[in-house]
């Protein structure tokens, strides 16, 4: 009887949780390297593709929520001359997270610089940029990911013969990161 009642007391008494949930709530902070494929902006509905590589970094604030940064530099495989730099960041969502897979969406503002081809000229735009991916966890410190992303630019080139439209470049990227650190 007295074992009875002392088992009913300490079930009461008795917590748990997942493995993810344990593991997976605090705050981290993952930097990367990325190699990207772009379809350019410029000229309007071309086929044009510009490659180059960036860097990244997350900044997890806990298992779903975070700010992603990044600088990119297309310019290994230009058309002409044509070249774009990024400077992007914004919100990153990190949903359905598993112990390896870990898809994302995420939304960012900022600058892109290009280099239009021919030496026509360069020009700055105000970017959105929402998007989305997929990250596999190798390890504890090692992930690598693959994303997509849609570049939405605010102004035209405003060239002679050339339309007036917002450019829309739009590509994919594959990359690398490492935990920098982790709040746990």
């Amino acid at each position: 009887m007295m074992a009875a009642l002392f088992c009913a007391v300490a079930a009461g008494t008795v917590q748990a949780q997942t493995a993810i949930d344990g593991r997976g709530g605090a705050a981290s902070l993952w930097v990367g390297g990325e190699y990207a494929d772009f379809k350019a902006g410029f000229p309007k509905d071309s086929t044009v593709r510009l490659n180059g590589i960036g860097a990244f970094a997350t900044y997890n604030l806990n298992r779903h929520y975070g700010v992603e940064a990044h600088a990119r530099f297309l310019n290994l495989k230009s058309w002409n001359g044509e070249t774009e730099q990024a400077y992007l960041i914004g919100p990153r969502y990190s949903f359905l997270r598993g112990e390896k897979l870990r898809p994302f969406a995420m939304f960012q503002v900022g600058v892109v610089k290009i280099q239009y081809p021919f030496q026509m000229g360069t020009g700055t735009s105000f970017a959105m940029a929402p998007g989305g991916g997929v990250e596999y966890r190798l390890g504890r410190k090692l992930s690598v990911r693959a994303a997509y992303e849609f570049q939405m630019l605010t102004n035209s080139p405003d060239f002679t013969n050339e339309p007036k439209f917002g450019m829309r470049p739009t590509g994919a990227t594959v990359g690398i990161s490492y935990r920098i650190f982790s709040g746990k």
